[in-house]
């Protein structure tokens, strides 16, 4: 969740004296006032599109898409455009253990060994001490590497066997605190398709989308034509530009996996306000989503100026108001942001989705919480909130602008020709990296399906810049004489074998 400019800010929720009675439809002046303020919010230019639907209690009382799910071929984001949402998936996959749970198939508090006995971990974790309800709670106590890599970005990978074997490549945390990341759930789904035979992608269709009434939700993005789909955009000091869009079949996974439409997330928020209930029918077992809002870890921190308590099986538990609790998550990835909340107290839910990964993430999230105080306080975005947010702004891309400059000020030339560094190399824990050429003469890096341009960051050194796992790293090769032996990534050696 990264919401830089609502913490500056200090934008809060404000409480209402009453508690809606019922499905209510917005008032003509609750809905002018929120199409003027995302008139406003959208109109200092942060993303192409930009989509929202609100549902209070049983109903869709607000849905809406401004601007371009492709503005090059000026194509509008609309409610049925096909988004990607990234981490918000982990509200589904925590959906679908519990539910699972339920069902005495699949225990939460079973350890690790009872699905994956062939799991090695290093000291001091170990497959027996973890729980899955640790995996899916982020306090597991296992660091971050190959198998997240591999899941999230390069999707190169032989099926959840060699996943598996590669835990073992992750350190040890230093304790078992709760610490974001992808890798609980992705365990935990290794876990899962054990118990179901099929993949985690197979069981949320069958348990959660197809039951939901979900039709344009999928973990597979082939499944959609590219006509419906929000294309990716990056900041630019003057505004946006189109990047590469990096999600692909191989890479959708059980931590941020997901693709859907604003139609569809509208039944989603209408399941968790009301226990499972969508359309007059108990669709989803009660019990199962009351789980995945219980804290399953606690933790302190202020995002967006609302206090975070804890987390639940996909969900950041806030509280607003010193008395309501907020369930909240966000999801981000080059090119798309989303914003997933929900008040139960006040019977609303809401999200946001904008096609840039950056700076759009202030806007979902600043746009989420300028509707829930004019739905719950009648209190709109202040103008003196706004001038902040454009100075805020401004300095942004103004960060973004000196950092471009920096970079293209450093010479573009290397000890040896291009070509020399051109090749493939390999890692046993991260895979391959392939180096070579365009038609342009510059090279460009691919790791799986993950794809980078290459920028000589210092030649002196032999060091390269790359963005294969969602920013920039440095690439040291490793040169003898004018031979060119392998490379070095994010302390990780791979030897050229071609």
């Amino acid at each position: 969740m990264r919401y830089p400019i609502l913490r500056c800010l200090g934008i809060a929720l404000a409480a209402a004296a009453a508690r809606p009675a019922g499905a209510q439809q917005l008032t003509p002046a609750q809905r002018a006032t929120i199409d003027s303020t995302l008139d406003r919010l959208f109109g200092l230019g942060l993303a192409p599109g930009l989509g929202i639907v609100v549902v209070r209690d049983t109903q869709v009382v607000y849905l809406k898409g401004l601007g371009f799910a492709d503005a090059e071929a000026r194509r509008p984001f609309t409610p049925q455009t096909v988004f990607y949402v990234a981490s918000t998936t982990k509200s589904f996959t925590g959906l679908a253990a519990a539910m699972l749970d339920l069902q005495g198939t699949f225990r939460l508090d079973a350890p690790l060994s009872r699905y994956l006995p062939e799991a090695r971990l290093k000291s001091p974790r170990s497959a027996d001490s973890i729980t899955i309800r640790q995996l899916l709670s982020h306090t597991h106590g296992i660091a971050g590497g190959p198998v997240e890599m591999r899941l999230a970005y390069t999707g190169e990978y032989q099926g959840n066997a060699q996943l598996v074997a590669l835990l073992a490549g992750h350190d040890a945390l230093p304790d078992l605190s709760y610490r974001y990341s992808n890798l609980g759930y992705n365990v935990a789904t290794l876990a899962m398709d054990k118990v179901t035979g099929e993949s985690w992608k197979e069981t949320l269709q069958r348990l959660i989308f197809t039951p939901l009434g979900m039709k344009s939700t999928s973990a597979f993005v082939s499944r959609f034509p590219a006509q419906r789909l929000a294309m990716p955009y990056g900041s630019t000091p003057a505004g946006y530009t189109r990047i590469r869009y990096g999600k692909t079949d191989a890479n959708m996974q059980s931590a941020g996996g997901l693709v859907t439409t604003l139609e569809d997330y509208a039944r989603w928020l209408e399941a968790h306000l009301n226990d499972g209930r969508v359309d007059g029918r108990q669709v989803l077992p009660a019990a199962a989503i009351r789980e995945t809002h219980r804290p399953q870890a606690r933790y302190s921190r202020t995002v967006g100026g609302v206090p975070m308590v804890g987390y639940g099986l996909g969900w950041n538990i806030g509280i607003v108001n010193r008395q309501d609790t907020l369930f909240i998550h966000g999801g981000g990835f080059a090119g798309f942001s989303t914003s997933m909340s929900f008040l139960p107290a006040h019977r609303l839910g809401i999200v946001v989705m904008a096609n840039n990964g950056d700076l759009g993430g202030a806007l979902t999230g600043l746009a989420a919480q300028a509707v829930y105080g004019i739905l719950t306080a009648g209190a709109p975005i202040s103008a003196d909130s706004l001038a902040v947010l454009r100075g805020i702004v401004a300095r942004e891309r103004e960060n973004i602008r000196a950092d471009r400059a920096r970079r293209a000020a450093r010479p573009q030339t290397m000890p040896l020709p291009f070509a020399a560094y051109a090749g493939r190399y390999e890692n046993p824990l991260l895979g391959t990296l392939v180096l070579e050429l365009n038609p342009e003469g510059k090279l460009e890096a691919r790791a799986g399906v993950a794809w980078s341009a290459v920028e000589v960051y210092d030649g002196t050194k032999h060091q390269l810049r790359v963005e294969l796992f969602g920013s920039g790293s440095v690439l040291t090769m490793n040169v003898e004489g004018e031979r060119v032996l392998g490379a070095t990534l994010d302390a990780q050696t791979f030897r050229r074998v071609r």
